[in-house]
């Protein structure tokens, strides 16, 4: 995130500016400390025969995600492990403000003296985006604690970034540190070893946490009339100094995808609801959405909304380029691909699929054909037939299990 970026943070939102500026402030020592206690005491001292495993995700600004699945499959199925999840205390007030984490006594706050404590006598940090889910300790610090890194998603449609080891060789930087990274098919094994060059005893084959829970969801779904589409466009990393979305190309095909194409006026008139997610490295231009975006049909998500439950509740997916199109086909739902921007986005980022004809869904590069291939599921109730054989293809690509065992295979790993 951009100085610029951080500072408009605080002034759209001048009731934080003291309690996070605290924070930060007090973070540092707070390491210096623990690091003092621990040295001193001692690890097994402070840990009195208790087995302590931390759990994180993007950089604890929020409570979900792979993390989160696990954590709780930890905490209710194993016991004997004391398993806390690390997030700020400005986020979590935030949650708690409508109940949304299960598990509040098991929860310690990002960048406190008990939270850096606890870092340092871990046995494990479970993460999805990298280490900064859990602790700022770098790994040398650490002594035998084990870094395992789930990952956010199927890895298909986002090259990552790459990092300099003291080797001289280059390793994808989210899993720089890891001891262990899981994976969901052997084709994301095969993405790992040779793209990412993580050494291929590192990698585990378990699939995602999260779908466990999908999958559950799933089964206890009643059925219903009422038709509902979640819109889930990704992150940019090139629009990361603007101060507003306003006046981007993002923000005007959006605009003109859910209003110019009169899409909006259509779904209204057929009852059926589009839930529009921000990802949430774009939370600073939430604004920029809900002033502009007051429609009949449109529903703008909160950040700390339950993610899984959208999407099993969902009908339809339209996305660009997230991975949340994997959690879509996991569950044999359809996905439409809207990508205005292919050709910057593949200059830019890239993907490890040919996304012109290795994608299990239709593709529209404009927003009136977007919406046109909306009305059309709409109309056809959303049947999946007329792309099936592409994603019988892709299911068995991207997922080597497809039952409800993935949490339970990862805890055979670190255990």
């Amino acid at each position: 995130m951009s100085l610029k970026r951080e500072a408009l943070k605080y002034v759209k939102n001048p009731v934080k500016i003291i309690p996070r500026l605290a924070a930060k402030i007090a973070e540092p020592f707070n390491r210096f400390f623990a690091l003092i206690r621990v040295r001193v005491r001692g690890v097994e001292e402070i840990r009195a025969g208790r087995r302590i495993f931390l759990f994180g995700a993007f950089g604890g600004r929020c409570y979900g995600d792979n993390s989160a699945a696990l954590f709780e499959h930890m905490v209710e199925h194993h016991p004997e492990v004391d398993s806390y999840w690390v997030m700020r205390k400005d986020v979590y007030t935030e949650y708690m403000k409508s109940d949304k984490i299960p598990f509040p006594g098991k929860v310690v706050f990002k960048g406190s003296f008990r939270a850096n404590i606890l870092a340092l006598i871990a046995e494990v940090h479970v993460y999805s985006h990298g280490h900064y889910d859990v602790t700022d300790y770098p790994k040398k610090i650490l002594g035998k604690t084990r870094l395992l890194l789930l990952g956010h998603g199927v890895t298909a449609l986002k090259k990552k970034t790459f990092k300099s080891r003291e080797s001289g060789h280059e390793i994808a930087g989210m899993a720089a540190t890891a001891d262990f990274v899981i994976a969901v098919s052997e084709q994301e094994v095969r993405i790992k070893n040779e793209e990412w060059h993580i050494p291929l005893e590192k990698i585990i084959l378990t699939g995602l946490p999260r779908h466990d829970k999908l999958l559950r969801l799933s089964r206890e779904q009643k059925s219903s009339v009422e038709g509902k589409i979640l819109f889930m466009p990704t992150w940019r990393d090139w629009n990361s100094r603007r101060l507003s979305l306003k006046g981007s190309e993002f923000f005007s095909q959006i605009r003109d995808f859910l209003v110019t194409s009169g899409l909006d006026g259509y779904l209204h008139a057929k009852g059926v609801r589009l839930d529009l997610y921000i990802h949430i490295w774009m939370r600073e231009f939430f604004d920029d959405f809900t002033k502009e975006f007051d429609l009949q049909s449109v529903n703008l998500l909160p950040q700390s909304i339950d993610l899984q439950k959208i999407i099993v509740d969902s009908s339809l997916l339209i996305t660009d380029y997230s991975s949340v199109c994997w959690d879509f086909l996991f569950l044999d739902k359809p996905v439409l691909f809207y990508q205005f921007d292919l050709d910057e986005y593949e200059k830019k980022r890239g993907a490890y699929l040919d996304l012109k004809k290795d994608l299990f869904g239709p593709v529209a590069y404009d927003a009136a054909s977007a919406a046109d291939l909306v009305r059309q599921f709409v109309e056809n109730g959303y049947e999946t037939e007329k792309y099936r054989d592409q994603m019988d293809r892709m299911l068995k690509w991207a997922f080597a299990f497809r039952d409800d065992g993935n949490c339970e295979r990862i805890c055979k790993h670190i255990l």
